[in-house]
């Protein structure tokens, strides 16, 4: 069967849209015959998948691809008016919850689909998961998401070969399953020369899109940052790996302590919480130091003392004192490239 391309009809379907946001939320709204208007010279139009036109269905496409993903400024937005979309049209619910989660797959996959949110990591996840509840949809568990993913025999057959990029992933969406993904427990900078000529871990490289994006229209880092720090994290999830990536950026991807020392020392580049999380610290840029793996290590064997006192980062190493500000805006208002 031929399907409706919904990139033809997009200015249409932002009409719709904006059609949608201004009508009184207790009024509903007949998507069907604006799709009509739209769709009015294509005969492939009405044509039904288990009762559902092929018009809904790329509307809802389209729907899936201006929502992009979690971490989105347009996701919230535009959920809203899939979930209003679900409500009108139960069959539309039904035809999804056939094969949700392979859908669910095929997005933490990124691979091509018909629908397409963006799934970087774990919290991603959460978010989706919740919201597909909220569309009215079959609940699904990142359990069942997971099975479907190591259900395909291509992902299975690139499991057992080691696939760097794949464990990276996966790992990232589903750190509960590592034994599983990575039973070598090969290192994550490992993972990362094998890739080769990959530059970013998949999550990082969407991390990347979203900040060159947010400076692309004007806004500096700390709109991220602002953005990521009021959002409630899931239960299920307790840091905010985008957050941790903002905070890395704004100094470089460079260690705070080695900048101090003047010391270079090679590996990854990570984030130390100064009051602990365990001891309801706040996942905020301003409880945050970036460090290398060896000043981290350091920091949790004892050798390196880390402490916020009025209002600075103080820092004792080798029987000196340091003092540096706090991570916010005020210290560090730009991006350090």
């Amino acid at each position: 069967m031929k399907i409706i391309r919904w990139q033809n009809y997009q200015p249409c379907f932002d009409k719709i849209i904006k059609e949608v946001a201004g009508k009184d939320p207790d009024t509903p709204f007949d998507y069907s015959s604006f799709l009509r208007r739209c769709l009015k010279n294509d005969f492939l139009s009405e044509q039904e998948i288990l009762g559902v036109s092929s018009g809904l269905i790329a509307f809802l496409e389209f729907l899936f691809y201006k929502a992009k993903g979690p971490y989105s400024p347009e996701f919230e937005r535009t959920a809203e008016i899939i979930q209003d979309l679900f409500q009108s049209e139960p069959d539309l619910q039904n035809l999804i919850n056939l094969n949700a989660a392979d859908t669910l797959a095929n997005m933490v996959l990124n691979k091509r689909g018909r629908l397409k949110f963006l799934i970087s990591d774990r919290l991603e996840l959460e978010i989706i998961l919740s919201w597909w509840k909220k569309f009215g949809l079959a609940e699904i568990s990142p359990a069942e998401v997971f099975e479907a993913v190591v259900a395909k025999p291509t992902i299975r057959d690139r499991l057992s070969g080691n696939d760097p990029l794949l464990i990276m992933r996966l790992l990232d969406v589903f750190p509960d399953y590592c034994d599983t993904i990575n039973p070598l427990k090969i290192k994550r900078e490992d993972l990362i020369e094998r890739s080769g000529s990959i530059t970013r871990p998949p999550s990082e490289r969407r991390y990347h899109q979203l900040l060159t994006g947010c400076l692309k229209n004007g806004n500096n880092i700390w709109t991220l940052i602002r953005q990521e720090e009021k959002r409630i994290l899931p239960m299920q999830v307790k840091r905010n790996r985008f957050l941790s990536y903002l905070v890395k950026n704004l100094h470089g991807n460079r260690c705070q302590i080695c900048k101090l020392t003047g010391e270079v020392k090679d590996g990854p580049i990570e984030v130390h919480h100064i009051q602990p999380l365990s001891l309801e610290g706040k996942d905020t840029a301003d409880n945050m130091l970036v460090t290398c793996f060896f000043h981290h290590q350091m920091i949790h064997d004892g050798n390196i003392v880390v402490q916020i006192n009025s209002g600075k980062v103080v820092i004792r190493y080798n029987t000196k004192e340091t003092s540096i500000p706090l991570n916010n805006e005020e210290s560090y208002p730009q991006i350090i490239q």
